[in-house]
């Protein structure tokens, strides 16, 4: 009997905590050089000085430092990796926000090149996985692309996630919320085995780190005030989001939540709410999809409004019925949609909607 073989990649060393950053320059030595870094400009503007001196003061060369696009395009990845074959470079530091992240891992994967991640904002858990969104050029989803290798290296330095602006945090908590919402909800469609159980039960551990620190977090960066909470919430963003994705695969990665942000990027206005928030209105969504009561959804209301996440779909941006109608139809023709468990037509998305927003307005 043939067994099937299954690739399971990790990031093989994470360094966090406060300062964190000034690791860059050792750690870059044990991999190689030149390295090329590239990321978003407020996230170069911010690190660049510190790089440049932990990295040379460990004698490793910086071939680059050129800025990644702005958004997570295939003609962006084409130039970046043009650029990391010029100089020869041996490391890719792809520093920023997801699609950064994401640009600086397709980069690295096209070129045959180690990446090491370097998140300037807890939106997400694109620094630990081995998956990234490909845009179009006017920032609408196109696919999710998975590749065999996750970053070799990450840094979570928390003083950095401190001075990020509020929503950003924000974003990482709603987006984080959905590994449990998405996950308990896509698990009911794929084989229930180590690995799957494995996610489900780190996306309970994320919700778990998000109800408890995640308003203390949210507090902590709007007033730039450090707390012990911001860390916890950062593992469970980038961290154990990034483990519970990891572990799920292709099979069990996302669901309703996902497939509503996808399709409200039709709505250009949207694209200022950015995904973690967007998806995390959609987890309140998906509860409702799900047939969840009234007092379940007011408590992962609650929630998301101590995170700050909308709760509205009028919140993430004005719109029309025609329009809502167009987000509804997009978002049950994507394939996160099919994780599940039950069939979702338009007109269930949109009933849906309305009642997360009647409820919401209470």
């Amino acid at each position: 009997m043939t067994m099937a073989v299954e690739q399971v990649s990790f990031p093989q060393n994470v360094f966090r905590g406060r300062g964190a950053l000034q690791q860059i320059g050792a750690y870059g030595k044990s991999l190689g050089a030149p390295v090329f870094i590239l990321g978003g400009k407020t996230a170069l503007a911010k690190t660049k000085k510190a790089l440049e001196a932990s990295l040379q003061a460990a004698g490793v060369q910086v071939a680059a430092v050129e800025w990644y696009g702005g958004e997570c395009t295939q003609d962006n990845i084409d130039r970046l990796a043009a650029g990391v074959r010029q100089h020869g470079a041996k490391v890719i530091i792809a520093v920023g926000g997801g699609k950064a992240l994401d640009t600086g891992k397709l980069t690295g994967d096209a070129c045959g090149v180690p990446v090491v991640t370097v998140p300037t904002i807890a939106a997400t858990c694109a620094a630990a996985t081995p998956v990234a969104v490909l845009y179009d050029n006017d920032g609408i989803f196109i696919r999710i692309v998975s590749f065999p290798n996750c970053p070799v290296g990450m840094i979570i330095d928390t003083d950095i996630l401190l001075a990020a602006p509020a929503e950003y945090l924000s974003a990482g908590l709603g987006d984080t919320l959905a590994k449990w919402y998405e996950y308990r909800a896509a698990i009911q469609c794929v084989e229930q085995n180590s690995l799957s159980l494995a996610a489900l039960a780190q996306g309970r551990l994320c919700y778990d780190l998000v109800a408890r620190f995640g308003g203390e977090a949210q507090k902590a960066v709007a007033t730039k005030k450090y707390a012990s909470a911001l860390e916890a919430a950062a593992d469970a963003i980038i961290l154990y989001a990034g483990m519970a994705s990891i572990y799920g695969g292709e099979k069990l990665r996302s669901a309703a939540a996902h497939a509503l942000y996808n399709a409200f990027t039709i709505i250009p206005a949207a694209h200022e709410m950015g995904h973690g928030r967007t998806v995390g209105y959609g987890n309140l969504c998906l509860l409702a999809l799900e047939g969840r009561s009234d007092e379940e959804i007011l408590e992962a209301v609650e929630i998301a409004k101590a995170c700050g996440v909308p709760v509205t779909s009028q919140q993430i941006a004005r719109t029309t019925a025609a329009q809502l109608e167009d987000v509804a139809a997009k978002a049950v023709s994507l394939p996160d949609m099919k994780n599940m468990p039950v069939t979702v037509t338009t007109e269930k998305m949109l009933q849906a909607i309305a009642r997360v927003d009647a409820l919401s307005a209470d």
